[in-house]
């Protein structure tokens, strides 16, 4: 998926090419955490519920005769269909284009800040190197809903998309042989078909889009007990004395991170057993957070329901558990991914990191780089911004890794020994951020072109002689 970028914040103008694993380094203030959370809020469902909400409105610049038609259909005959291939063939890099044009909307309360103005910023997608994965995305969906209406409970309005299938139904059943389908409003049905078939579009992108922001490392102590979970949009900051002092409003990714947060106390394992069944990868998802509990972070992480609250606990060791507060900065660090992983993630997500070095010993962040392949591997999207010597150099040597035949020969000399995290170079893009652009510096050869780093390394070792 390529996407040209101009006037966001310091970024001039820039062209980026999202692949499975896609890295943006560079300095502090160059634009690289601004443009991989705007991308979020188009690609997620964030941006999917302002735009389907605009279009009810009509303050989109693209209008879908499918749509419009669709809806004059259904109210005519209470049955409808709608070809969602034919409409992503059509329309679907106008959708994504035209969603794109809102975010200048939405930005300030996304980043949490009202002295930026983004009217003159430009997201353009191309989507011609995608268009096969998303059409089969689109028809791996599955679908099957049911709304209760009128003054019969046994009147509903019923949304069926079939796995494999193109289109997705509406359709009216009543007892009565009245017309009961005019009598749902215009307005109510077209907000339901707008958010199912604008969702089951957008998530053919991405089926979903979760951001691990820098603010991890607080926000999970904040919300580790269920009990101190409230509807919050802002935390107070306290003066030196303890009290409170004026709000700091949260921006949408670090509040995301709470709600992900308090959706693992509410789900349950047959939940997660029924995602199994429609989706085999999450079994793989759920191994892979035990290896980046064992491996890693050489303890587990839990809800533990065991008392009166749940708990989100760190366990060391078979009689230690620990509170999240006074657990150890890798394991805040690194406790959001073990959720997600064993309560949330599906295929095709994506999964954006704001520097996952974070807190992290050298070696350790040697192992989250090959870990991270994993999960690419695994059929995830990763998105990370870092300013890690460590993980950009190791990714180079795990491409190279990838070339060769005998993998097994190969494992003993990488820190996790697992050959799945040899990851093929097409499958990577690497951006440096600097001089208001970002340029590709990943070369045909896997080499990793940058000197952030290495001329700081070279300045300091040249102070004295």
């Amino acid at each position: 998926m390529k996407i040209e970028i101009a006037n966001l914040g310091v970024i001039e103008k820039a062209e980026i090419d999202l692949k499975p694993l896609t890295v943006f380094i560079g300095g502090n203030g160059t634009g690289k955490t601004w443009t991989a959370y705007t991308l979020a809020s188009i690609l997620g469902e964030y941006g999917c519920e302002r735009y389907w909400q605009a279009y009810i409105d009509k303050n989109t610049k693209q209008r879908y005769s499918i749509i419009d038609n669709a809806v004059e259909e259904f109210l005519q005959e209470g049955t409808v269909r709608i070809d969602l291939i034919d409409f992503a063939e059509e329309y679907a890099e106008l959708y994504i284009n035209d969603v794109s044009n809102l975010a200048h909307s939405w930005m300030n309360k996304f980043l949490a800040t009202e002295r930026v103005d983004f009217e003159k910023m430009k997201i353009n997608f191309d989507l011609a190197e995608a268009k096969q994965e998303i059409f089969d995305n689109i028809k791996s969906h599955v679908s099957k809903q049911q709304f209760y209406f009128g003054s019969s409970s046994k009147n509903t309005l019923n949304i069926l998309k079939e796995l494999g299938e193109n289109s997705i139904y509406f359709y009216i059943v009543s007892v009565s042989e009245e017309s009961i389908f005019k009598k749902l409003p215009k307005r109510v049905f077209e907000q339901i078909l707008l958010q199912e078939t604008f969702g089951i579009i957008h998530r053919s992108f991405y089926s979903e889009t979760y951001i691990l922001p820098t603010e991890r490392t607080g926000v999970i102590p904040f919300f580790s007990s269920a009990t101190k979970i409230q509807d919050y949009e802002y935390f107070e900051d306290v003066d030196e004395n303890g009290e409170n002092i004026v709000p700091r409003i949260l921006s949408v990714p670090v509040q995301d991170l709470k709600f992900t947060l308090e959706s693992v106390y509410v789900k349950t394992f047959t939940d997660r057993e029924e995602e199994i069944q429609i989706y085999p990868q999450v079994s793989e998802y759920i191994r892979l957070a035990e290896i980046l509990e064992n491996d890693i972070l050489g303890g587990k992480v839990n809800v533990d329901d065991s008392g009166f609250d749940q708990e989100i606990l760190y366990q060391p060791s078979e009689n230690v558990k620990l509170e999240m507060a006074v657990s150890s900065s890798m394991v805040k660090e690194l406790a959001p991914l073990v959720l997600y992983l064993r309560h949330l993630a599906l295929p095709n997500e994506l999964l954006i990191i704001d520097e996952p070095e974070m807190n992290l010993h050298p070696a350790a962040q040697v192992e989250i780089t090959e870990f991270l392949a994993m999960l690419v591997q695994a059929g995830l999207k990763v998105l990370i911004t870092t300013h890690s010597p460590y993980i950009v150099d190791h990714l180079s040597n795990l491409m190279k890794a990838a070339k060769y035949e005998d993998k097994e020969s190969l494992k003993e000399r990488f820190y996790l020994e697992r050959t799945d995290a040899f990851i093929p170079q097409e499958k990577v893009s690497v951006y440096l951020f600097e001089d208001g652009t970002a340029k590709n510096i990943l070369h045909e050869n896997g080499r990793i072109d940058w000197g952030t780093f290495g001329n700081v390394s070279d300045d300091i070792s040249h102070i004295f002689p």
